[in-house]
């Protein structure tokens, strides 16, 4: 009875691995087609009707020996033999953490509810359900590949997670117990800091335009100052109108000879305060011309302007701008205030994590007896001494690590927030004054000797002292 049952006969055999055929799993089906009451002959026999006309495997069938088709063993090694079955693929495990990389998590499906053939579920746990299963189908049971997942999950989602889990299973039901409310709250929170960042971007780059464009870029065909060889010395006339020094050194040097002077007087002291006016360079080597007291270092051109720096930040504007940060109560330095500052870090670890870094949404709370936010106090201990010292040559206790963070973080935000607040202020009228060549001539050299006046030269260098100072009878009006 068992030869009169149906057999349902297979697809065609040709041995060309073509159109995906696989001739061990074909050879696997042809054997499940029969009951096992069927003989060796039988089933050799029904083989040949299998193998497609004039393929490759009916030619193999016809070739075969005696021997290969006297059982169903033999002729199973001789098909092998043929057809060896395929190698199974090894996996390195750098090839494992490239298909783990590939199963992604995108930000809209996060704490979204996604529809499916068999129900629904959540984004996040269809996603860790995918992972969990890849990872045991790679004999991973120790969670060795967690490490990829988590550089791989959404910073949303990697908050509420752990750096480390005893098994798949363990970091499926984490990630399944995550509210929607929370992963809202997060979205919100991610959202804010990334505006705040781009804020800050725009902000920097429009003051690195506004520097590039307030200063001047200096022509490249200015004429290098060359300074003259000779010595300084109050006895020299004015400097003449800037040339090259090969014409300089091809004129021929004036000379004059200087009038008779008057005795020195000592002058009144004047009574005109106006301001002092750019004094007219005199022309001394006129022999006509009568000398005039004047500034002879600076008659040819205005006075120098001297810059004064604008005031500094004062410390009421970094305390203005360091309240905006004090968002949480600073408690005194008494066993209350302690109690209380040990309950808010337990609340903040709690909602936050131990490793959490704290920032403007998250501000960390302050211990007490430290300094006031924002007072240029110490990272390390978070007080301000007399003699400032800074976080590497801090004696005192150091605070916990969150806590000396937010000191760090909220002095870099006050200081970039009072970047713009200081400018210079308008340059003041400075005068120079200096000796005129008159009364002292006259008195050490009271004959009219022609005197040769050298260029000026503004070499500093040892000169004779001398007895008169300033601008002789007062600053020229």
């Amino acid at each position: 009875m068992a030869t009169t049952q149906t057999i349902v006969p297979q697809p065609s055999f040709y041995r060309d691995y073509e159109r995906g055929e696989e001739p061990t799993d074909w050879m696997r089906k042809y054997e499940l087609s029969y009951p096992l009451s069927h003989s060796d002959a039988d089933k050799i026999a029904r083989f040949e009707l299998q193998c497609a006309a004039a393929s490759p495997a009916e030619t193999w069938f016809n070739n075969l020996s005696n021997a290969d088709k006297s059982s169903w063993t033999s002729f199973i090694a001789a098909f092998r033999t043929r057809w060896p079955q395929p190698t199974p693929v090894t996996l390195t495990v750098a090839q494992k953490k490239d298909r783990i990389r590939l199963l992604t998590l995108k930000d809209e499906d996060i704490g979204v509810m996604i529809e499916e053939e068999r129900g629904r579920d959540w984004g996040q746990v269809k996603w860790a359900r995918k992972v969990s299963r890849m990872a045991q189908g790679f004999n991973d049971t120790q969670c060795h590949l967690l490490d990829v997942v988590l550089e791989n999950t959404p910073e949303v989602l990697c908050d509420f997670l752990h750096d480390q889990y005893n098994s798949w299973a363990d970091f499926e039901a984490d990630v399944a117990k995550i509210s929607a409310a929370q992963l809202g709250k997060a979205k919100q929170r991610l959202a804010l800091e990334r505006k705040l960042q781009e804020d800050v971007d725009k902000l920097q780059s429009q003051m690195s335009n506004n520097r590039k464009t307030s200063t001047p870029t200096p022509p490249n065909n200015q004429t290098q100052y060359a300074p003259s060889p000779y010595r300084f010395g109050y006895w020299y006339g004015a400097p003449p109108a800037t040339a090259p020094q090969s014409q300089l050194a091809a004129l021929p040097q004036p000379v004059m000879s200087l009038p008779a002077l008057p005795a020195y007087q000592h002058p009144q002291t004047p009574t005109n305060t106006q301001n002092p006016q750019t004094p007219q360079a005199p022309n001394l080597f006129a022999s006509t011309a009568q000398v005039q007291r004047g500034n002879l270092f600076y008659g040819h051109r205005g006075y120098p302007q001297t810059p004064t720096r604008a005031r500094g930040v004062l410390p009421a504007d970094r305390a203005r701008a360091a309240a905006q940060y004090a968002t949480i109560p600073h408690h005194p330095d008494t066993e209350a205030g302690k109690q209380a500052y040990n309950q808010q870090v337990q609340e903040w670890h709690t909602q936050h994590r131990t490793d959490a870094i704290p920032n403007s949404q998250r501000p960390y709370p302050l211990k007490p007896g430290t300094s006031p936010i924002g007072s240029r106090e110490c990272f390390n201990c978070g007080i301000t001494t007399a003699s400032p010292h800074q976080a590497y040559d801090c004696a005192n206790t150091p605070l916990p690590t969150q806590e000396t963070k937010w000191w760090e973080t909220v002095s870099r935000l006050i200081s970039r927030s009072l970047l713009s607040t200081t400018a210079m202020a308008a340059p003041t009228n400075v005068q120079f004054v200096a000796p005129t060549a008159g009364s002292y001539m006259a008195t050490h050299y009271p004959s009219s000797f022609p005197v040769v006046y050298p260029q000026y030269s503004y070499y500093p260098a040892p000169y004779e002292p001398y007895e008169y100072a300033g601008n002789e009878y007062g600053l020229q009006q």
